[in-house]
């Protein structure tokens, strides 16, 4: 490029004036223009100059949406706007914001003026980069100039003196002095006063008066004026500022709050605002929109609530004022977070009843009190000060019924503490409410699996901390419709259908409409709580009950029909049910089980459909308890994110999409149902006919042919009408087939229960390569969802037989084989599993790969059951072994009895009998008898885990499991520390005297480290220690089980380790014993403080004594607990530490009481205060104890003091190095001059 020719690009790079001037008389227009715009954004003023001396230059040129003025006056750029005015420059023309100019702005309309663009800086830099002030008054007045509009409005209909205000700029006064508009409106109704921080602009208000502004402008928000938004900012002051200016103190907002509710609200100690409000006639008791009285208002810090409810209630307040539902003061206080026990505390000296309820009748124990320590401290708070725990609001539900309907979705153990807690103060667990609700049954009205979680306390479920508590015991009683628990249950929970009858509930019990636990849950499509039942009754000599009518003159049979659910109606038919059991004609004219399928069309409609996924804690509400009851159970189900209809979703995706009526009506017939009707009734294909249903109509058409029946005896345009889609289907479907099988269609077929059609359509091309490889994806979905038949019928389509065992999709990906796949089905399926076994030949023992494809994917799993999911390496019996539902002890004898190898190995080393024993998340009440079956087959129980696990030692939270291992020839010799271990982490007292009974010894049954891991739950490692060894009674008396939910009962087992000889003086590692680590560490003490004969004096490797180990446990009393450690099984990754408590003396301290030497010196020349003074106690309560002890200590023996340990340091020289200003105070205080460092 030579010089004679620049161009403008060229010459800004050069940053060249002369190339500039030289490349302006060849440049366009377009490049002067966008060249002028780059120099105001640069602050280049003489090359802004020299183009603006070119007449092709246009002074108002816009890039990116912006003006030159707009983008010199964004910059600061005084002398560039100097240049734009001169030159002509329109102030009037508007402008795009940077943010907008940045994108396609074709749709927007320029609205910012060159003075917006000054305040944008302020609002998109860093605030660290302030505008130059100095500055705007000469801009403001070349603007103005240039014809800028002062009242100009952004998006938000906010002018530039709305910005300076809110942001308190230096430009407001100059901007009304310019003449802005002082009562212009933003699209909220904001004034610029309604924006005015009084506090740092007061001489700025005056003179927004002068210029005529407003105090009593409302905006639309909220309908405040900027008066009343001066009272929410407490700004109001003594009113002085605002008398000469205000007509009228007694408007209120958009919801009615007066001056004084915001007064109130804002209070400060000392503000005479509320004062002078009342002075002006402002009343105590107007109430606001939701009836709130100004005293509702009064809220934060206690000096400033204190204060103003002083004020208000001298003035007249009434402290018993409700507000529209009902609420006192002290109720909103209650539930507001911020130090309500000082604040309601005081508001009972005031005379506020703390038992006042609302107008529902709830008090404040029936307000939510927060989740884990501060809702146990809320509670315990209001016990204390009185209130009456059994108070029943108006629909006769106490605090424990609300706690217990709530129970399934409870987030930590606190809410178990709260229903104990409560009992313990004294309320009935049988208590009812107005509908006859115990807290019991309102907790079995809806169940989650997270109240059958694992705990800390052995074989205990989360539950059973409830029952045990005394809920238990309304298992009998019913509401006013006749309702018990266990009706509640069978119609959601299978496993807690399972724990009430354990528990002693009668199963024989019938509502007050007559239905029993089998009619309900068979209306509920509970499969497994039907065969549960139905194995109970056997047992029980009640198999009758499969035929028991209800008031309607139903039988279980009839409901299991309508439901469409096909292995309920299997079940009951197989125990005795009554296949032609007719309905009494007054009811239903004289309807069979066959003829009330016809009512499954609309039971269908019965069953929720969600509009999103439900909770992850696998809820389920129950439903259906009675006939009249139109709701059923909210299973889980996963719906179409486009569409909200189930029939367009890809797949299936819930057990409500496998319901079979067409099966129901062909397992009927081949019970011997009859398909002839009296002539007086309506056929069973007239009703049918009437029920709208294609599939039951096509279906039943083919049983009538089949046997010699006519379906309808003239010809009927609803019945051509309905049958016209199974008619043409198979034709469209070899047409659909031909060429590709589409799993869209596929799966549309499923949903629409076209079974036959999607099955003729693909053996008309079986042979076809495409079919053959579409084949092994469908029979996945087939397995997975139980569809029997058609499973069996399209798997002998397939031509190589090795594909039962796992196939690849169309995609070449494996997929999961399918015996694994069945396994998985919660509604039983081993009709399919005998399909894959007997007929296909399945390998029965195949195991588990990572890598395949899983499909179809999981819909819905709950986090208890994905942990259910198969490991590396797990075989079917792996996976039933495990239990949870009914189902699965049938399926694990089947397995056995066909082959199934009991000791197979996981990856893992596990076997189906380790993963049996094991106590996992999901609760399994089969578990013993699948023990029982496997160990019946062969399970070897002495095969352990390749990390050692034994079924042993994993069964110690349960005696008669491990007794039962043990009858079946389980060696305990060679896993006894494990077992030791295992039980003692269960606090299973049982078990520990069982095993010393046994003739192990607590002394020398110990354990180390394995490699760099210790497989002990709540002891991880002390690497200060050498050759660290675990013992019995060290391990119970460990930190993390001096916690709230098991130091009583670990104090139970470490006090019959004593008795049966336990050594606590027994070395734990090369440098101290098991006593002096536990007194040190924070372990559990008062088994130990217990022992008559304790010799304090006893001296560890270190030559410590027991005061001396003692006196370096920080921040730890002798009562107060360590942790706090989860109740609930799986255990988070954090343990938190607790507080110390008020007046718990130090441990050291207690030692000293009981007679310890405090004069003592350890090896290293340290005493006890070497160690005390040294401690980090970050606790007031805590400090204020080891100071005191500190105190005593040196009062006491002055000379330890002095004494200097082996690195030639006293106590002094100690706390002064390590900044402990405690305890040189608390040396201090015991009478000890000290100098100053």
């Amino acid at each position: 490029m030579s010089n004679e020719n620049p161009t403008i690009q060229a010459a800004c790079a050069s940053n060249s004036l002369e190339s500039l001037k030289n490349a302006i008389p060849t440049a366009s227009t377009e490049e002067l223009n966008s060249a002028l715009c780059d120099f105001c954004a640069s602050g280049n003023v003489s090359f802004a100059k020299a183009l603006l001396e070119c007449p092709r230059t246009n002074v108002n040129a816009v890039k990116d949406g912006m003006t030159t003025l707009f983008i010199a006056v964004s910059h600061c750029y005084l002398d560039v706007v100097k240049l734009l005015v001169n030159h002509g420059a329109d102030a009037r023309l508007k402008s795009l914001e940077e943010s907008s100019s940045s994108s396609s702005h074709s749709n927007t309309k320029p609205i910012f003026t060159p003075l917006h663009g000054f305040l944008r800086p302020r609002r998109e830099r860093q605030k660290l980069d302030p505008l130059p002030s100095e500055i705007f008054p000469e801009l403001l007045s070349l603007l103005l100039r240039a014809g800028c509009d002062l009242d100009a409005r952004d998006p938000t209909g906010r002018t530039v003196l709305h910005e300076s205000v809110l942001l308190n700029l230096p430009y407001t006064k100059l901007l009304i002095q310019s003449g802005a508009d002082v009562n212009v409106v933003d699209d909220s109704g904001s004034t610029p006063l309604h924006l005015l921080d009084l506090n740092k602009s007061e001489d700025i208000f005056q003179l927004f008066l002068n210029r005529g502004a407003k105090l009593d402008v409302k905006r639309v928000s909220d309908g405040r004026s900027p008066l009343q938004c001066f009272a929410v900012g407490g700004q109001l002051g003594d009113l002085s500022l605002f008398r000469p200016h205000v007509s009228s103190w007694n408007e209120t907002d958009a919801k009615g709050n007066t001056l004084l509710h915001l007064a109130v609200k804002s209070h400060r100690p000392g503000s005479q605002t509320i004062l002078e409000l009342l002075k002006l006639g402002l009343r105590v008791d107007q109430k606001n929109l939701k009836g709130k009285l100004p005293l509702h208002m009064v809220d934060g810090p206690m000096e400033w609530f204190e204060e103003a409810v002083d004020i208000l209630l001298a003035a007249g307040a009434d402290i018993e004022g409700k507000d529209n539902q009902g609420f006192t003061l002290l109720a909103y206080t209650m539930q507001r977070a911020v130090d309500h026990e000082r604040k309601i505390t005081y508001l009972i000296k005031r005379g506020a009843n703390v038992n006042t309820q609302n107008y529902k009748g709830n008090g404040v124990i029936h307000y939510g009190r927060g989740n884990g320590r501060r809702g146990i401290e809320a509670l315990e708070f209001l016990l204390s000060i009185g209130v009456d725990p059994s108070m029943a609001n108006y629909e006769g539900n106490t605090v424990l019924h609300r706690l217990a309907a709530d129970f399934a979705s409870f987030s930590d153990e606190s809410e178990i503490y709260f229903i104990q807690k409560l009992l313990e103060a004294g309320l009935s667990p049988t208590q009812a409410n107005s509908k006859g609700q115990t807290p019991l049954y309102l907790l079995c009205h809806q169940v989650s699996e997270y109240m059958f979680l694992p705990t800390v306390a052995g074989d205990k479920r989360a539950i059973d901390f409830v029952l045990d508590a005394g809920l238990i015991e309304a298992l009998e009683i019913a509401d006013h419709d006749g309702i018990r628990p266990i009706h509640l249950a069978a119609s959601c929970s299978e496993t807690l259908v399972a724990r009430l009858i354990d528990l002693g509930a009668d199963t024989t019990a019938v509502t007050g409409d007559g239905r029993n636990l089998l009619h309900i849950a068979s209306t509920a499509r509970q499969v497994n709580i039907v065969g549960l039942l139905l194995e109970h009754y056997t047992s029980i000599n009640q198999l009758s009950l499969v035929n028991k009518r209800c008031n309607n003159g139903r039988t279980p049979l009839h409901d299991a029909c309508r439901s469409g659910r096909l292995e309920t109606v299997s079940l009951l038919l197989e125990f005795g049910a009554d296949v032609n059991a007719e309905v009494e004609a007054k009811f239903s004219r004289g309807k069979t089980p066959l003829l009330v399928c016809c009512e499954y069309a609309k039971e269908e409609q019965r069953w929720p459909v969600h509009l999103e996924l439900p909770a992850l804690d696998g809820r389920v509400s129950a439903a259906g308890i009675l006939s009249k009851d139109e709701k059923r159970p909210n299973l889980p189900q996963l719906m179409d994110k486009v569409s909200l209809d189930p029939i367009r979703r890809l797949e299936v995706t819930s057990e409500n999409d496998t319901t079979n009526v067409t099966g129901i009506l062909r397992t009927l017939v081949a019970h011997g149902a009859t398909l002839t009707y009296e002539q007086s009734r309506m056929s069973p294909m007239a009703e049918a006919v009437f029920s709208g249903s294609e599939e039951l109509v096509s279906e039943l058409g083919r049983l009538m042919e089949q046997h010699g029946l006519e379906p309808m005896r003239f010809p009927d345009f609803e019945h051509m009408y309905l049958t016209l889609t199974s008619r043409q289907l198979p034709d469209i479907l070899g047409v659909c087939f031909s060429e590709f099988v589409s799993d869209h269609t596929v799966a549309r077929l499923l949903l629409l229960r076209q079974y036959n059609a999607l099955a003729e359509g693909l053996e008309k091309h079986a042979d076809a390569a495409h079919v053959q490889t579409a084949l092994p994806g469908i029979l996945v979905n087939l397995a997975k969802w139980g569809y029997t038949d058609l499973f069996k019928r399209l798997g002998n389509l397939l031509a190589d037989p090795s594909w039962i065992n796992g196939g690849v999709n169309r995609f070449k990906k494996r997929l999961m084989p399918y015996l694994l796949i069945a396994a998985e089905r919660k509604v039983p399926n081993l009709d399919v599993i005998k399909v894959i076994v007997e007929h296909f030949k399945a390998d029965i023992n195949l195991q588990f790969q990572p890598g395949i494809e899983i499909r179809p994917k999981l819909p819905f799993q709950s986090t208890v059951w994905l942990r259910r999911a198969y490991k590396p390496g797990e075989s079917a019996l792996h996976y039933f072994a495990k239990g949870g539902q009914w189902w699965h002890t049938k399926a694990v004898r089947y397995l056995l009895q066909h082959g199934a190898d009991p000791n197979l190995q996981s990856t893992n080393g596990s076997t189906p009998l380790l993963n049996a024993v094991h106590k996992s998340l999901s609760e399994s009440h089969q578990r013993k008898e699948i023990i029982k079956i496997l160990l019946e087959a062969g399970a070897d129980p002495n095969i352990p885990s390749h990390n050692g696990c034994s079924p042993l030692s994993l069964a110690t939270y349960d005696i008669n499991i491990f007794r039962l291992l043990l009858e079946n020839g389980a060696y305990l010799e060679t896993c006894t520390s494990w077992v030791m271990f295992t039980t003692l982490e269960n606090l299973n007292l049982d078990m520990l005297s069982l095993l010393l009974e046994n003739g192990i010894d607590c002394n020398t049954t110990t354990l180390q480290k394995e490699g760099n891991i210790w497989y002990t739950q709540r002891f991880h490692d002390d690497r200060n220690l050498t050759n660290f060894t675990l013992h019995p009674l060290h391990y119970l008396s460990m930190p993390k089980f001096n916690e709230s939910n098991t130091r009583d009962r670990a104090i139970k087992l470490i006090q019959y380790l004593l008795q049966q000889g336990a050594d606590p003086f027994r070395a734990c590692s090369d440098e101290t014993t098991i006593l002096h680590h536990i007194f040190e560490h924070g372990g559990t003490i008062q088994p130990f403080l217990e022992i008559l004969d304790l010799d304090l004096e006893r001296r560890d490797a270190q030559g410590r004594t027991l005061l001396l180990a003692a006196s370096r446990c920080e921040d730890l009393g002798t009562n107060s607990f360590a942790v706090m450690y989860p109740l609930l099984e799986p255990v988070p990754k954090y343990i938190r530490i607790v507080d110390y408590p008020e007046g718990d003396i130090t441990r050291v301290m207690t030692l000293y009481n009981r007679g310890a030497d405090i004069t003592a010196v350890d090896h290293a020349g340290n005493n006890t205060l070497h160690y005390l003074v040294a401690g980090n106690c970050d606790s007031f309560a805590g400090q204020k104890q080891y100071r005191q002890t500190v105190e005593t200590f040196v009062r006491k023996a002055p000379e330890l003091l002095h004494q200097v340990n082996k690195e030639g340091k006293t106590p002094v020289d100690i706390a002064r190095s390590a900044g402990k200003k405690w305890a040189l105070e608390a040396i201090r205080n015991a009478g000890v001059e000290i100098e100053e460092a």
